[in-house]
Parts: C-alpha cells; structure tokens; sequence
C-alpha cells in the first residue's frame, strides 16, 4: 500500500514540475507561457524559438504571404488581435520549447516543397502555353486543344487553360469559315514569265486577277505563288495581296473585293520579285489562295 501510494505521489510531482508548455488562451497566457518554455531552452535554441514563433504567429508562409497582399491591396482584417493569436497560434497550443522548434523545421520543410511543386508546376504551365500558341498560330487546332487539355489538369493553370480553348475553339471555328470559303475565290487569271523593267532585265513576275463567287465582301486575300524548276520541284514562293484594305493605305484601290466583283490587274502591269531565281523555268508556277479575311 505504502508502495502505491510513493508511485501516486511521483507521478503529481512530475505533472506538477514537468517541463513548461506553451498556452495560446489569450494574449496574457502567450507572453507568459513563452517565458517559461524559452526559460527552459538552451541559449542557442532561444533564437530559433523566437522565430518559430513569429512564424507560427501570422499564420505560417501562407499567412505572412497574405500579410503581404493586405498590405499592397489596403484590404483591412475584422479580425482582432487576440482572435488571429488564438487562431494562428492554436497549432502549437500545449508544445514545449523543443516541441514547436521541432514542428516548425518541419513546416519549413513543407514550405520548401510545396514551394518546389509550385514553380515546376508554373514552368510546365508556362511551356505547354507556349507550345499552344504555336500550335495555334500554326493552325493546328486539335494539337493545340490537347496542350490546353494538359494546362487544365494542373491547379495553377486551370484559368489560362479555359481562355486558350475558348480562343482556340474560336479560331477552329474561323478557320474552318475561312477554308470552305476560299473556293468561292476564283483565280481569273495567272501568267509567271520574265519581264524587262526600266532598271533590270529578265526579272521574275506575275500577274493575278481575282473573282469573288461568294456571298460576302473581302478585305483581304493572300495568294501564294510557287515557282518550280525544269523538273518541276518547287524552289521558291511569294506572297501577294491583291486585296488588301487598310488604313494605312491611301491609294485608290484601297477597296473590298464585293460579292460577284473582280480583281483585274491593269494591263501591262506585274507584280515584281527581288530575287532573280536563276533556276526558275519561266512559266512553271502555280498560283494558291491561302488566306482571307472578311469585310467586318
């Protein structure tokens, strides 16, 4: 019995005089319990104890990061002292010294790697948006999409995700307008051959004329002259615009191609090209409507 009752009396004694813990209960407690638990630390340990708890105070990385938001943006906080103390400081509650030195190298810890996951993420979302866009300036919409697919499964690029498919989605959609209807763009008339200018002789050119058999006005049209050797392969193209609205030009032609009109080049006049295309076999070219645009 008497046994019994030396174990009862040892164990009060080690509750009563066990280490100090911290008391997050109010603002009283905090100051009070932090000098008993930094009392009972190491000299060296005391330093990084203060810093655990400045961290565990404004709320860790993600509270100091919204600390930092509250200042730029001027949004104030309803929250009073004492209840964000109670909040922030609760994951510590009833930790001793060591205790919440130990959880907060932990936190660290994460922190670091939660950092690492967020920046590899930010570069895959960077480069798979990079790759869409090419692939969308390229015309190549479905390989586009499926970038943007990818982008959407990752948090951080969910919202650029829907942007890239509704604007790739739109330009499928032009694309697509465009393309059923360049047919209706006739080519009237297309001669490459050499001709002899005032300054240069035997220079490579090209007349083009145009025929608008759709139902809707033009303001632009792109059409691709390809240039072919004796054999036949391709070895050089041109762009030209035999229409082309702007309002950056002030000439008189300077106009849409309408629905049923043409486009008929002056007679005697060419298109020029600078390169002299040595091994071009005049005649042997092919001429492309490529691309338009619609009088908005």
């Amino acid at each position: 019995m008497k046994n019994v009752i030396l174990v009862c009396f040892v164990l009060v004694l080690a509750g009563c005089f066990g280490p100090a813990t911290f008391d997050a209960s109010s603002e009283a407690t905090v100051k009070e319990s932090t000098k008993k638990v930094a009392g009972e630390l190491q000299e060296s340990q005391r330093e990084e104890l203060k810093k655990a708890l400045m961290y565990f105070t404004v709320g860790g990385e993600s509270g100091f990061k919204s600390m930092i938001e509250v200042a730029f943006t001027g949004k104030s906080s309803d929250a009073t002292t004492e209840a964000m103390l109670t909040v922030n400081l609760k994951v510590i509650n009833g930790l001793t010294g060591e205790q919440i030195i130990e959880k907060y190298r932990a936190s660290l810890q994460q922190d670091s790697m939660k950092r690492e996951k967020e920046e590899a993420e930010r570069e895959k979302v960077s480069g798979l948006k990079k790759e869409a866009q090419e692939l969308l300036i390229s015309n190549k919409f479905e390989e586009a999409l499926a970038k943007y697919q990818a982008m959407s499964e990752i948090s951080s690029g969910v919202e650029a995700a829907e942007v890239g498919i509704e604007k790739t989605t739109k330009a499928m959609g032009v694309f697509t307008e465009k393309m059923n209807y360049m047919d209706k763009v006739q080519i009237t008339e297309f001669l490459a051959q050499r001709i002899d200018t005032y300054s240069k002789k035997g220079i490579p050119a090209v007349r083009v004329s145009l025929k608008n058999k759709g139902d809707r006005s033009l303001d632009k049209v792109k059409v691709v002259v390809y240039f072919k050797d004796k054999v036949g392969d391709t070895i050089y193209e041109e762009d030209f615009h035999p229409v082309l609205v702007s309002k950056y030009s002030f000439s008189g032609d300077n106009k849409p191609l309408k629905p049923g009109y043409v486009k008929e080049m002056e007679k005697g006049k060419y298109y020029t090209l600078e390169s002299a295309l040595s091994d071009w076999q005049e005649g042997k070219a092919i001429a492309k409507v490529v691309d338009i645009e619609f009088t908005q």
